[in-house]
């Protein structure tokens, strides 16, 4: 998805989802989706500022 939006840009992309949104799409509980994102927060995957995950 950031490929397809940023065009090869290096600039920290916006994930345009909720939590909630992402579980929908990808067929998981909200729960599953926060602690999966917290993970990967962890182990500097992507960041969360301000409520947005930013990858």
């Amino acid at each position: 998805m950031k490929e397809f939006y940023m065009l090869g840009n290096d600039k920290p992309f916006i994930v345009p989802y909720t939590r909630q949104q992402l579980a929908c799409l990808t067929g998981m509980t909200v729960e599953t989706v926060i602690r999966t994102v917290k993970k990967m927060e962890s182990d500097e995957l992507l960041i969360i500022f301000k409520g947005k995950i930013m990858y």
